[in-house]
C-alpha cells in the first residue's frame, strides 16, 4: 500500500471510512484471486470521493502517480460520481484533466477499468440522498478511454457449473449502464448494430463489459480492519467487477508477454467482427430500471444493461493474448 498523500487514521465507528475500507480490500483481494502471480499495489487517497468533484483532484494525482513511477500495467477504479454532478465548470475541468490522464495511459499501454455503479439508470445527485429523474451514468466508467464494468446476476448448479445470468436488478441495487449525456460516441462503437447506435444517439454508451455483482449471488472478503469482528463477509456490487477484470487482464498480459493497453477497440472488433457468442456470455434477459427511473432492457447482442456481457475466460484471454 502506497499513501503518497498521506493518511487519516482509521476509525472502526466511521461509516464512510468502513466502506472505503470494504471497497478497497475488496479489491486487492479479488484482484489477487483472479491472478496469483500478479503485483497488486493499492494508492489511498485521504479525501473522500463523493458526488461532485469532492476527492476527485486527490484519486487523479494518485493515478497519475502510478503512471509517472510505472508501477504497473492495469488500474482499477471501483468508484464512480454521476456525470450530471461534473457538469459544472469545476467539473468540466475534472472530465478534461482526467481525459488526458486517460490518454496518457493508453499511450504507455495501460489498461484502464471502472465499475459502471450499482443503481442501474438511476444515480446521485450531488447531496448524495436524492436521485436524478431521469436515466444517468457515472464517472470514470462513462469515459470513452475506459472499460465500463456492468453488474449480473449469476446462477451456477451446486457443482459451480455456469447455468445462466441476468441483469442484476433487485432490491439490493441494479447494474449501471445508460447513455453519456457528456461523452461522444467513440468509433469503436460505430461497430453495433444500426439499432444500437439510435438509442446511443451520438454519444458514448456503457457499459462495455459485464460481471456478477448480486449481493444475493455474493461473493466473500475477509474484513481483517474491523476490530473483534474481523470475518468473511458477504459483498456485491460492480466494485467486484473490475478488479476481477483487472486480475483477468493481468492473465492476460503474462500470457501475451506484453501489456494489452486499452482494451475497448480489442473488445468491440472481436465480439462485433468475430463473433460476441465465442467470447462472452449474451446477457439477454433483465433491465436496469431503477428506484422509478426508467432504464434499459437487455437484449441478444451488446446492450445498455450490460454491454457485451461476461467473459468467456477459456477462449477471450486467448484472443486477447494474440492482439
Amino acid at each position: 500500500m502506497l499513501a503518497p498523500l498521506g493518511t487519516v487514521p482509521f476509525d472502526p465507528t466511521n461509516s464512510d471510512q468502513v466502506g472505503w475500507a470494504f471497497e478497497t480490500t475488496l479489491d486487492v483481494e479479488w484482484a489477487h484471486a483472479m491472478a496469483p502471480n500478479a503485483n497488486i499495489i493499492l494508492l489511498t487517497s485521504p479525501v473522500s470521493q463523493t458526488e461532485g468533484v469532492q476527492g476527485m483532484a486527490e484519486f487523479l494525482f494518485l493515478e497519475r502517480y502510478a503512471l509517472k513511477s510505472q508501477l504497473g500495467k492495469i488500474i482499477s477504479q471501483s468508484w464512480g460520481a454521476t456525470e450530471n454532478t461534473l457538469l459544472t465548470s469545476a467539473g468540466r475541468q475534472v472530465f478534461e484533466d482526467f481525459e488526458r490522464f486517460y490518454e496518457d495511459a493508453a499511450q504507455q499501454n495501460v489498461t484502464v477499468l471502472a465499475s459502471a455503479g450499482d443503481s442501474g439508470s438511476a444515480n446521485l445527485a450531488t447531496n448524495g440522498t436524492a436521485y436524478y429523474p431521469f436515466p444517468t451514468v457515472i464517472f470514470p466508467a462513462s469515459s470513452p478511454l475506459v472499460t465500463a464494468v456492468g453488474g449480473t446476476s449469476l446462477y451456477a448448479d451446486t457443482n459451480g457449473q455456469y447455468q445462466s445470468e441476468t441483469v442484476w436488478n433487485n432490491s439490493s441495487g441494479a447494474g449501471g449502464g445508460g447513455v453519456s449525456q457528456y461523452f461522444l460516441q467513440p468509433l469503436y462503437q460505430r461497430l453495433l448494430l444500426n439499432s444500437v447506435q439510435k438509442e446511443l444517439g451520438n454519444h458514448r454508451g456503457i457499459p462495455d463489459v459485464a460481471y456478477n455483482a448480486d449481493p444475493n449471488t455474493a461473493i466473500l472478503v475477509y474484513a481483517g480492519f474491523l476490530p473483534g469482528a474481523a470475518a468473511y463477509y458477504f459483498i456485491g456490487g460492480t466494485s467486484e467487477g473490475s478488479p476481477q477484470w483487472a486480475g483477468i487482464i493481468a492473465d492476460a498480459n503474462q500470457l501475451a508477454g506484453h501489456p494489452l493497453g486499452f482494451l475497448n477497440l480489442k473488445l468491440y472488433s472481436l465480439s462485433a467482427l468475430v463473433g460476441q457468442s465465442q467470447f462472452f456470455h449474451d446477457i439477454a434477459i433483465g433491465n436496469n430500471s431503477f428506484n422509478g427511473v426508467p432504464g434499459y432492457g437487455a437484449t441478444t447482442g451488446w446492450d445498455l444493461a450490460s454491454g457485451w456481457g461476461t467473459p468467456n475466460l477459456g477462449k477471450l484471454i486467448g484472443e486477447l493474448a494474440k492482439q
